[in-house]
């Protein structure tokens, strides 16, 4: 029987404030992407090492703190890049180049951005940046020479603090989820200039967090959803319907979701959440419903938790990374 299990562990003098996982210095391992509430932003490569199971490659220092992060190469030049929504009201552009991370570009919001969204929305070499700020606007940016520039703008109906792509098989470009605090749950495009609603549906409770995923090998991802702090919501986009395939309610409050693969990458996706007291559970889908499938605990106490999952070591095996507090844990899939 498989069981989760962590494998090393890191931990860090300042709370950690965000992960995300990213090729950033293209060997072919995924490298960790983190963001600190001193303002620092680290990139690390894993190393199978207990004693030092991560090497910082460089830090960009003395930055403001960072609000929402997102990475993809948005600059079309084949690597990713960072994208730091920052508690200065900005959006910065940080690429890595020659060992170093360099600020490329910063763009005011004039408002708090609460949640940042990199995907493609045109179907070009490039990626898009969609960015939720805190007085109810949407607005979608593209690299141009040396600079974003704003492609389109809307104002929605009530703050948005997740925002996830939604990919399609065999098509260029992507959709993107969110929800909010009337319970609904938002398919948007962009399209003719303009950022359009295609689809909405309503759940019960506050919706706090989005993920996208392939669970059921359907053309579209799947969406799961968190609604009224621990219902787990999962959902499934057929044209511009969005159809409940299954709701469960957590035993605690979930602080984060994501939709993938744990092992081998050919292996199934399963839906994985974790909870603020460090629980971090993976559930399959099958009969038409979510069962749980394994979890571990991480830590004694805790009020936050968030997950990032990718091929950290370059071999094709997908591990879950797990921010709790100032420490990161590797947790990978064993046999018992």
């Amino acid at each position: 029987m498989p069981k989760l299990d962590v494998s090393s562990e890191m931990s860090f003098k300042e709370v950690i404030s965000s992960i995300e996982l990213a090729d950033i210095t293209g060997d072919g391992k995924d490298n960790l992407v983190l963001s600190t509430i001193n303002g620092d932003i680290r990139i690390y490569e894993f190393q199978r090492s207990k004693k030092e199971p991560l090497i910082e490659i460089c830090t960009a220092s003395n930055l403001p703190p960072v609000a929402t992060l997102g990475v993809g190469d948005v600059t079309g030049d084949g690597v990713p890049d960072i994208i730091a929504g920052g508690m200065d009201n900005s959006l910065k552009t940080v690429s890595y180049e020659d060992g170093k991370l360099v600020i490329k570009d910063t763009t005011p919001l004039g408002n708090l951005p609460t949640a940042i969204c990199v995907l493609n929305v045109e179907g070009d070499e490039a990626m898009e940046v969609i960015v939720a700020t805190s007085d109810n606007a949407l607005r979608c940016y593209s690299w141009f020479e040396v600079a974003l520039d704003k492609l389109a703008h809307k104002v929605v109906e009530h703050p948005i603090f997740s925002m996830v792509p939604l990919h399609t098989k065999g098509v260029p470009y992507s959709r993107f989820v969110f929800g909010d605090e009337s319970g609904h749950i938002y398919v948007y495009q962009y399209q003719d200039d303009r950022l359009h609603e295609r689809s909405r549906v309503k759940v019960k409770g506050q919706v706090t967090l989005v993920a996208t995923g392939s669970v059921t090998n359907s053309r579209t991802d799947e969406i799961i959803a968190v609604s009224d702090g621990s219902v787990l919501n999962f959902l499934h986009v057929v044209q511009n319907d969005i159809k409940m395939m299954d709701r469960i309610r957590a035993p605690g409050a979930v602080t984060s979701v994501k939709i993938g693969p744990i092992g081998t990458q050919d292996t199934d996706e399963y839906i994985m959440s974790s909870q603020g007291n460090s629980k971090l559970t993976l559930l399959s889908f099958y009969n038409n419903r979510m069962n749980e499938y394994l979890s571990i605990k991480t830590a004694k106490k805790s009020v936050e938790s968030f997950i990032a999952i990718g091929n950290i070591y370059g071999n094709g095996e997908s591990h879950i990374i797990q921010a709790v507090r100032n420490k990161i844990n590797v947790i990978s899939l064993v046999d018992d």
